[in-house]
């Protein structure tokens, strides 16, 4: 944040203007500083309080009850930076000087943590049947079944609000008005959602050819069936750094073998491997897509996302892989249910 007056107390001043301005600035403390701007304390609510217990009166000065060496970063400190700080230490203020001293700048903890706004919009893809997951889908679209106690899509649209997305587009078909009853216009999460209704399925991407033109900044594509801790704001700095017209995003899935795999040579045994562990990297429904590339999606047919690779590789442009090495898991079927349910109780998405 800019340097605020209403944080700043002179080192003469009573304890009792610090304790007024404190309650006026709702930060919790008050920068310490003398006449040329340069920082010699800082009070907190704490230090007060603690002040008091050792007799320290109302009308006493504040520098008898300052912190004389606080922790300070240096101008122009990074974000990421001060906020690993103040996390290492235990900080909620972080005063930022210059190499003489003055105090240029005070961090908040909570104003780092708020996450930065981004012009990138998502798109949630929650139209599809959910036949894998009946009879829990007769009645309920599948975005809305409850993980933790609340719906899939709404667990979805925090993380990416998380990375500071706030524009949505859910593309919806079975049961829509039952999800766009729940949402509205996504005022209540502080965001806003729009919806981009399929009259017949179009795949899980052909509802990309319907949104609107004013689309100029690379989008997340994302299926509303996945739970992940996924780092949303590192795959679009992915992204834009390979100048990708497509950034797909990978995990790591192993396959086990349950028997000993021959290696055969025409009819001469070669050699056996019992029971092998196969590693690969799969598809994991989350998507960063160029605004340019929604222009070769055909709309004469239904079309799926993976449908988008070879599209864009036969046309020259550049396709990506992105590792998402946090949690992630497909809700796919009924076992999905129950273990997302089991992870979530047990703290992996927090």
């Amino acid at each position: 944040m800019a340097l605020d007056a209403a944080l700043l107390v002179a080192p003469l001043a009573s304890v009792r203007e610090a304790l007024e301005t404190i309650t006026k600035n709702s930060r919790q403390a008050v920068m310490v500083v003398d006449g040329a701007g340069r920082l010699v304390g800082i009070v907190t609510d704490g230090d007060i309080r603690r002040g008091f217990l050792r007799g320290v009166g109302i009308d006493g000065r504040v520098a008898e009850l300052m912190n004389r060496q606080p922790i300070t970063a240096p101008a122009g400190v990074a974000r990421d930076v001060a906020l690993a700080l103040m996390q290492r230490r235990t900080l909620r203020h972080l005063p930022v000087v210059d190499t003489t001293g003055r105090l240029v700048d005070v961090l908040l903890l909570d104003d780092l943590l708020r996450p930065v706004p981004v012009p990138n919009a998502a798109v949630l893809m929650a139209g599809g049947d959910g036949s894998r997951l009946r009879p829990l889908t007769d009645a309920m679209p599948k975005p809305l079944l409850r993980v933790g106690g609340k719906p899939l899509l709404e667990i979805l649209i925090e993380r990416l609000r998380a990375a500071g997305v706030s524009e949505f587009f859910v593309t919806v078909r079975y049961k829509s008005e039952l999800i766009e009853k729940y949402f509205g216009d996504g005022a209540r999460l502080g965001v806003r959602i729009r919806y981009v209704r399929e009259e017949e399925p179009l795949g899980t991407a052909g509802a990309l050819a319907r949104l609107p033109k004013s689309l100029t900044e690379p989008f997340f594509l994302v299926n509303a069936d996945i739970l992940t801790k996924c780092d949303f704001g590192a795959m679009l700095d992915f992204h834009r750094r390979w100048h990708a017209d497509l950034t797909v995003g990978t995990v790591p899935h192993t396959v086990e073998v349950p028997y000993g795999v021959l290696q055969v040579d025409g009819e001469r045994l070669a050699g056996i491997e019992e029971k092998p562990r196969l590693d690969f990297l799969i598809n994991a429904g989350v998507y960063v897509v160029a605004p340019a590339a929604v222009g070769l999606i055909p709309r004469d047919r239904a079309f799926d996302a993976p449908d988008l690779i070879p599209l864009l590789k036969r046309a020259g442009r550049t396709v990506v892989a992105f590792p998402i090495r946090e949690y992630w898991l497909d809700v796919g079927q009924h076992g999905d249910f129950h273990r997302a349910n089991q992870d979530v109780a047990e703290g992996l998405l927090d």
